[in-house]
């Protein structure tokens, strides 16, 4: 097959590459996706029967947005080498990569999506014309995000940048350093909710600190606060809320209910953190499980050094790992599959109303989809109605919290629901 594209009158269409060596998948994908546009940009279709073809073609054109990949073509592995070529030669991390292969035997998805940088996978027989225009937007957004951000970086003058950022944060720090351990924090408890039976799965602990900015969560706080005395006094206050509840909570039911907490630092490998979790668990004497660590993809995926270890020294004194916010950052499969956590949440932007946005949908199910492959527990986070619910029950995703399921509430109040299956009051 030769190179061959779809003509365009648009001055800036959004390049997507069709890698496959079957005419007929190339016929019908442009039927499909005539006519499809973005943000008003039209979408150009290019072709390309080979891995062979698809390198020369992206040596000629640097700005391809997306690229639609065959797996099995000239050798078994010809789409798994593309993308190798993609990701490590020329090299483009921006460019979205869907695998369509009629023969998911011959690349497992579970191994594809751990040893690659992919954003989607789908088997050719489960691609209807309204999943193909879903997946080829979200990934056109997701691409037209990444060179935005790019671009906003390259624009902007880091020295001013800095310095608003470092009085902010020095004001800020001050503030937190001159209030007693729990004086400025109004917490609040989510509880998780099983999906399939409505039951509860555990409680997030979810502080917020009134400073003269306004109510902060956690990650603002620990932007705000550097390592040293005042950042381990807020830990080491954390930690002890949560066994405090957890303990409480136990005492009432007779049997544990994990809670989650988030956690205060940059690297679970700082040395401060680790060793002020580690004795409050040893202290609290919780149960293996009780306590659950709330980590940002910053901290659990940033790859330093000493993370892995202390991820295993957690888990060997009962700890647990949730990843926060799944999907709102660009995810690195490698260090995924390298520090596994036992749940993720998905972001809310992908659960509310999710049931009225197609596109949010494909990308909520991608994610669902993904935390299954992994073998994680899934959340989905924010879920704001019935009919959110069940979509994402539907979808298999395990837990869930959100005020359609049980609002939010202080702490105090979450022994009534408990005990009772009663939601606890707004």
């Amino acid at each position: 097959m030769n190179l061959e594209s779809q003509v365009v009158t648009d001055p800036a269409p959004w390049k997507v590459l069709l890698v496959d060596d079957e005419p007929a998948v190339h016929d019908v994908s442009r039927l499909i996706l005539a006519g499809l546009s973005f943000e008003g940009h039209n979408i150009q279709l290019h072709s390309a029967g080979s891995a062979a073809q698809a390198r020369e073609f992206l040596t000629r054109h640097v700005d391809v947005a997306l690229v639609l990949l065959d797996v099995v073509m000239e050798t078994d592995d010809a789409g798994i080498g593309l993308v190798q070529h993609i990701r490590e030669q020329l090299p483009d991390s921006d460019m979205q990569i869907v695998l369509r292969t009629g023969q998911p035997g011959m690349a497992p998805e579970r191994d594809v999506l751990l040893r690659y940088e992919i954003n989607g996978y789908c088997l050719k027989t489960d691609v209807t014309a309204q999943r193909l225009h879903s997946i080829v937007i979200s990934a056109l957004r997701s691409y037209r995000y990444a060179r935005s951000l790019r671009a906003m970086l390259q624009r902007a003058a880091p020295s001013a940048i800095s310095q608003g950022l470092d009085s902010t944060r020095s004001a800020l720090a001050m503030e937190l350093a001159q209030s007693h351990d729990g004086d400025l924090v109004l917490m609040q408890a989510q509880p998780i909710i099983v999906l399939t039976s409505n039951q509860i799965a555990g409680i997030e602990l979810a502080p917020q600190w009134r400073t003269s900015l306004g109510l902060l969560p956690a990650e603002r706080v620990c932007d705000a606060v550097p390592e040293g005395p005042v950042r381990r006094r807020i830990v080491r206050w954390l930690l002890a809320q949560a066994c405090f509840w957890a303990s409480s909570w136990r005492a009432i039911l007779g049997v544990s209910v994990p809670v989650s907490i988030p956690v205060i630092g940059e690297s679970l490998g700082d040395c401060d953190t680790l060793e002020a979790i580690v004795d409050a668990v040893r202290d609290a004497g919780l149960q293996r499980g009780a306590l659950d660590l709330l980590v940002s993809e910053a901290t659990l995926l940033s790859g330093h050094p000493d993370t892995r270890a202390a991820v295993e020294t957690l888990r060997a004194v009962g700890l647990t790992f949730t990843l926060a916010d799944f999907g709102a950052q660009t995810i690195s499969l490698q260090r995924l599959n390298q520090l596994i956590p036992d749940r993720l949440k998905i972001h809310r932007l992908f659960v509310r109303g999710v049931v009225n946005d197609p596109e949010r949908q494909a990308l909520a199910r991608s994610l669902v989809a993904l935390a299954q492959t992994l073998n994680i527990v899934a959340i989905a986070d924010g879920i704001s109605s019935d009919s959110d619910a069940q979509f994402f029950r539907w979808e298999g995703c395990d837990l869930g919290q959100g005020d359609a399921l049980a609002p939010a509430c202080a702490p105090a109040d979450v022994a009534e629901f408990l005990q009772h299956g009663k939601r606890p009051p707004h």
